[in-house]
């Protein structure tokens, strides 16, 4: 997974999921550029930042980081419990530029199908943004009752919202590439899970949902700072050339699909 191989220049890259490195001294600003250089460096031409509730910053203040960088879009973090989070998410979109709302039930426990969850979502498709939510089944949430079910229910409940499902469900990623087949709002990133699961029968059933989904709604990203960009990068398109996925579809996955879903025209 080391192997370094040279870098891509035949399209652009787009990274779907991203975080601002908190552990960076000097606020969300000096975090953001650094994060911004890190794309610069590793030819990623976009970014999408998913800002946090937990990370030590004010909504407005990532608003500002994001917005100082060229190539960092952000969405917003917003827990549906807040009594307020409906005029949160307004004024995070109409006012602070963010495009999208990023749910993490998982972190944040919250159950998605109440009906507080399900009236952001669905405001969110409301307003013309999209949600992505957490959907990484890590060893607390399997006890806690993880099912992929929950994720198809909040979506068919939502249809007027495009939901991506990050990390594509992890170790259930065919349950969720099924769900998806009938689901037509639902989409997937791989980020995190690719490199988790490296050199574990997970990856080879990940790789048969790409195949199978014909490389449709499904984006790349790298869920830095959990790994650096170019990193990621590198062992993500290695594991495809190896296992023969043509560079058509690699296009697709790297960057055309997040182009296409996010209308993103000028790149």
């Amino acid at each position: 997974m080391s192997k370094s191989i040279e870098p891509l220049c035949e399209f652009p890259i787009i990274d779907a999921h991203v975080h601002l490195d908190s552990r960076i001294q000097g606020g969300a600003a000096l975090a953001a550029r650094k994060l911004n250089d890190f794309m610069v460096g590793a030819g990623v031409t976009r970014a999408v930042v998913l800002h946090l509730e937990s990370q030590p910053w004010q909504v407005e203040e990532v608003a500002d980081a994001i917005a100082g960088c060229d190539r960092l879009v952000g969405f917003v973090n917003i827990h549906p419990h807040a009594p307020d989070c409906a005029k949160r998410l307004r004024h995070a979109i109409e006012t602070l530029g963010f495009i999208g709302l990023k749910l993490h039930p998982r972190l944040q426990h919250f159950d998605l199908e109440e009906e507080r969850s399900r009236n952001l979502v669905s405001l969110a498709g409301e307003m013309g943004v999209a949600v992505i939510v957490d959907a990484f089944p890590d060893g607390d949430w399997l006890a806690m009752g993880f099912s992929p079910l929950v994720f198809a229910r909040m979506a068919q409940k939502c249809q007027k919202t495009r939901i991506i499902l990050a990390h594509f469900g992890g170790h259930h990623c065919i349950d969720f590439m099924m769900i998806a087949k009938r689901i037509p709002n639902l989409y997937l990133d791989f980020s995190y899970s690719l490199l988790y699961y490296y050199d574990s029968p997970t990856v080879q059933s990940l790789l048969y949902c790409f195949r199978s989904m014909k490389y449709e709604r499904i984006f790349f990203g790298s869920d830095y700072p959990d790994r650096p960009v170019a990193d990621v990068l590198d062992a993500s398109r290695a594991i495809f050339t190896e296992c023969g996925i043509l560079p058509t579809d690699q296009r697709k996955l790297f960057y055309e699909n997040a182009r296409k879903f996010f209308q993103w025209t000028d790149i």
